[in-house]
């Protein structure tokens, strides 16, 4: 009653909180002229103070005028700092051509602070008239439904996804649930129109642009010919036309398009092929004499190719304009790849892009849980050659099979990936672009294929369904007997890790455990873990927060099976809050207050599969928390453990991982170990030593913080849910 009688208050008062604009990172004060500030760069940011008054929350209408001195620059970014260690939004801000904004975004129930991103470039610019009004549910309802239901109006065709949509929320979670997937598209996570404008600002080419490709591709030392291979089939006349099309209308001109059609039984395909191969020389097929299905379709165009490289491409879907001379750009700066992979995002039959894929560098890990590399895909020939091409019985999955196969054929550095979207995905009814479920026999195919390669690979790995038709989970082998283990438990005093040890005792039944204790100060974690694990009996070591309480018994059969793997150095799991949200999945460098490394998907549900399904999937990081870290003794002592003289407390968890890659041991975080905090964890940047920390962690990593390979530079550097970079971190 007392929360009714609030929000019915709050609709009728509608409270307003006037914010003041104060200097932060990157902006300094300007005098006399039109312009207030002056701006540093895309990273600089405002503090957005309220007064007296409190922070607003919940759903809040913002508003403000901002004016730039440079044309273009104006990109505002609202930065929300929340009640969840490091989990800040960031909400954008559109202007209209005035330089105003007026946008209704669902604040979380606790704000810590407010800062304003105002610009994406270095600028002098002027706010005024920083306001937020406070909104009732049921306006709020009202105004974000009602523009949706008019786009559904226009487009009905969008109606089935949007209702599932919110059908799931209701059931799942009731009418707390809509309200919540209201907020999450005010503020950006759900919205189309927020992609279409960061694709009108980043990625779209002018005239000047495509003049500028061209004369670059005339430069290229290396200009090896690209053979795109595209089976077709009945395929409706006005996307194979789009197809041919966007090769035809490539800004590299050294392709060669090679189709075969799979006896297709509409005539006008072979009309269209016929056309468009006496308009192009470039342009050649062969109809094959009776349907073979998508494998035997693309081996045939496979015997028509020339060039030294392979591009594949849907009947239906179409490649940016950029997109051949992109990869040829790479192939130049990396003359001995064998593959080339590029982002992609889903095309409607009305022409609008959406649902970006933006990928990170070469993961294996991530490659057995889903198709990475995908579209667009660019193969050696002659490495597609020697495997044997594609393989009749995998239709469906086909591109994943052969994927799998050349990867098995070569080295991680000589797998490049190019962080621009140069496919874009059909997505038609019956299309698995719409749905993986559309096609479950492609499922089938891509379970059976990707048992196939670990059974090549690591043999005794086992793959298993993920939480959805896409993605897979693989259960690395256990050795027989079970290898002894020392888990260590971390906490400020002794008696705070020994209340806690019989509860972990018992979750770690059937297994050989020396339990230990590292308790101090924070300035001696470092030191404390060292000495736990100081001649230490077990194969493998386990730090822990002494606070968490794992989840199911598979936890430790998880973290220790992943430890044991060769290539592995540390192993990381999915930490979660007390209110059951993502506290940790995994350390980006560059994120953070301080700049060194923030945890992507905080705040997220734990049911929540985070962008692409990477927030439910295992796969390769740069590092992960020492609140739950496994590594073999081995590797831990081999690099000298914890750096106790250079980084006593924060940030040691990230630096064991970098030092452990230097010795060529990657670190992998898996969501199937999961433990939940008892108590609100401390963020690393909130810890009093953490500057200072962060200061001498960068004067050793200066070369590699900046060069996260595992999170995209179209995604921003922001903790919490993945948003897009306003702009991205790439040259146009």
């Amino acid at each position: 009653m007392r929360e009714t009688l609030h929000q019915v208050h709050r609709g009728l008062t509608r409270p307003t909180v006037h914010l003041t604009p104060a200097p932060g990172a990157g902006v300094t004060a300007e005098h006399g002229g039109p312009f207030e500030w002056r701006a540093d760069g895309a990273g600089a940011h405002l503090a957005l103070l309220p007064g007296a008054a409190a922070l607003p929350t919940g759903w809040t209408e913002f508003s403000f005028r901002l004016l730039t001195g440079e044309a273009g620059a104006a990109s505002p970014v609202l930065i929300v700092d929340t009640d969840v260690a490091g989990a800040e939004q960031s909400i954008r801000l559109p202007l209209d051509a005035d330089g105003r904004a007026r946008m209704l975004v669902r604040l979380p129930e606790a704000v810590l602070a407010l800062r304003l991103g105002p610009v994406n470039g270095p600028t002098r610019f002027h706010l005024s008239d920083v306001r937020a009004v406070q909104v009732a549910p049921a306006e709020a309802a009202v105004r974000m439904t009602w523009p949706l239901a008019l786009r559904l109006a226009r487009e009905p065709e969008r109606i089935p996804r949007v209702a599932r949509r919110y059908l799931d929320a209701l059931r799942t979670g009731g009418l707390r649930a809509v309200d919540g997937v209201l907020g999450q598209k005010s503020n950006g996570h759900l919205s189309l129109e927020s992609y279409e404008a960061w694709v009108r600002q980043y990625d779209t080419l002018g005239d000047a642009d495509r003049e500028a490709l061209r004369h670059a591709a005339e430069a290229f030392a290396w200009k090896p010919l690209v053979s795109v291979v595209m089976p077709t089939y009945n395929t409706p006349e006005v996307w194979l036309r789009r197809a041919i099309d966007s090769v035809r209308a490539q800004l590299y001109p050294h392709w060669e398009l090679c189709i075969a059609d799979d006896a297709s039984r509409q005539p006008h395909v072979r009309a269209v092929l016929e056309e468009y191969a006496r308009r192009d020389a470039r342009i050649r097929y062969v109809v094959r004499p009776a349907n073979g299905h998508i494998s035997a379709a693309s081996n045939s165009a496979l015997e028509l190719v020339q060039g030294q490289f392979i591009a594949l491409l849907d009947h239906d879907d179409e490649l940016t304009e950029d997109a051949l001379l992109r990869v040829v750009e790479v192939l130049n700066a990396h003359p001995d790849a064998d593959i080339v992979y590029s982002d992609e995002d889903k095309i409607d039959p009305q022409g609008r892009r959406f649902d970006p894929y933006f990928k990170p560098a070469f993961n294996l890990d991530l490659f057995r849980t889903q198709n990475l590399i995908s579209h667009l895909g660019v193969y050696r020939t002659e490495r597609v050659r020697e495997v044997g091409g594609f393989r009749v019985g995998f239709e469906g999955s086909q591109d994943h099979d052969l994927a799998l196969r050349v990867v098995e054929r070569t080295s991680a550095d000589r797998i490049q990936h190019v962080p621009r979207v140069l496919y874009l995905w059909r997505a038609i009814p019956g299309s698995t672009a719409l749905d993986a479920g559309e096609k479950s026999y492609a499922s089938i195919a891509a379970s059976r294929a990707l048992q196939e390669h670990l059974d090549r690979t690591e043999p005794g790995a086992r793959l298993e369904p993920g939480p959805n038709a896409s993605l897979h989970r693989v259960r690395h082998p256990l050795p027989t007997p079970r290898p002894h283990v020392t888990a260590i438990l971390q906490a400020r005093t002794a008696s705070e890790a020994m209340v806690r040890l019989d509860a972990w005792r018992a979750t770690a039944e059937g297994w050989d455990v020396d339990w230990r204790v590292a308790s101090g100060s924070p300035e001696r974690a470092s030191l404390s873990a060292n000495e736990a694990a100081r001649d230490a009996p077990g194969e493998v070591l386990i730090f822990l927060a002494a606070d968490l309480s794992p989840e199911g018994a598979d936890w430790l059969a998880e973290l220790v099976s992943q430890a044991l793997r060769p290539e592995v150095g540390a192993v990381g799991a999915k930490l979660l809050a007390p209110d059951g949200r993502v506290e940790h999945a995994g350390f980006v460098l560059g994120m953070g207050a301080d700049g060194v490394a923030g945890g992507p998907y905080r705040g997220l549900s734990r049911e929540s599969t985070g962008h692409i399904g990477r927030a439910a999937v295992q796969q390769r990081v740069s590092a992960v928390s020492a609140a739950c870290l496994a590594v073999r003794r081995s590797v831990f002592e081999r690099v000298g453990g914890f750096d106790a003289a250079v980084l006593p407390g924060p940030w040691r968890d990230v630096d064991l991982c970098l030092r452990l890659a230097q010795h060529g041991l990657m670190t992998v975080w898996t969501p199937h170990a999961v433990l939940i905090h008892t108590t609100a964890p401390m963020s690393p940047d909130a810890d009093p030593l953490s500057s200072s920390a962060a200061t001498a962690f960068k004067a050793r990593w200066k070369e590699t913080v900046g060069d996260e390979p595992f999170h995209s530079p179209n995604h921003a550097l922001g903790n919490g849910p993945l948003r897009f970079a306003w702009p991205p971190r790439r040259a146009r």
